[in-house]
């Protein structure tokens, strides 16, 4: 985003005059960061997020890796292993960008290292890794649910299996859940917009995050982000585990009577 639009989008929302009294006033709760009172509870934020969250992160990222490695490999070409490597890969990306979105600031929130990467780089790439990191959950959700449905056909309906659980619609599985993914997280790149202020400290020009009057209303946000993601991510997946794991654990138990 260009200076000019972002300073046009700041004089909506930030009042310098409101800074300055916000700095000035002690009562008032010191002074302002984007916005917002200065984060006191630095130290429990960096050693959650800035380090337990990038320190299992990259054993997620090694552990998922080891598994792309192995699943890849020609003799164990197979459509079950096809979902499982979509879903490490969707793992992996989940990963690197909780990463982004919460280790890296928390670290320069305690320490002050990173600074240009916290007022900088990230308001400027929020805007787009919100939207992956919903997009990615959503197609992990459904490849779980996926890779289910096939151990449910191979278990249960044995003689179809050889035709349904093919690397072929497997291939055909993962592309149209990607394509659903990305059209109804497709509102969510929306949400966020960026403008600039002065820093209450540095003096020096940073960028800050504010939600859109899309993000804002209030019917968007109780149907699509509460009702909609919860019926979706959650209760529908769930229920649809429930049945199949179900149906697999009878389909067993009734195997092993006989």
């Amino acid at each position: 985003m260009e200076m000019s639009s972002t300073t046009t989008v700041a004089s909506s929302y930030y009042n310098v005059t409101e800074f300055a009294q916000n700095f000035s006033n002690d009562s008032n709760g010191g002074p302002l960061e984007c916005n917002q009172e200065i984060n006191t509870n630095g130290l429990s934020d960096f050693i959650v997020y800035g380090i337990f969250i990038n320190l299992i992160g990259l054993f997620g990222i090694f552990g998922n890796a080891i598994s792309m490695i192995i699943l890849s490999r020609p003799q164990m070409k197979s459509s079950i292993n096809y979902l499982l490597i979509g879903l490490a890969r969707c793992d992996t990306v989940l990963i690197i960008i909780a990463v982004l979105i919460y280790g890296l600031p928390a670290i320069s929130t305690y320490t002050g290292l990173l600074f240009d990467y916290k007022f900088i780089v990230y308001p400027k790439i929020i805007r787009y890794l919100y939207p992956l990191a919903c997009i990615a959950q959503f197609v992990t959700v459904y490849l779980t649910l996926t890779v289910t449905l096939e151990r449910y056909i191979a278990v249960c309906h044995p003689l179809k299996a050889r035709s349904f659980c093919t690397y072929g619609r497997a291939q055909v599985a993962v592309v149209v859940i990607v394509i659903f993914a990305f059209i109804y997280n497709l509102p969510k790149f929306w949400e966020i917009t960026v403008y600039n202020e002065r820093h209450w400290k540095y003096n020096i020009t940073v960028y800050c995050v504010f939600p859109t009057e899309l993000r804002s209303n209030e019917y968007y946000v109780t149907l699509y982000i509460h009702w909609m993601y919860f019926f979706v991510y959650y209760m529908f997946p769930f229920i649809a585990l429930v049945i199949f794991n179900m149906a697999i654990y009878q389909r067993v138990s009734n195997v092993s009577k006989v």
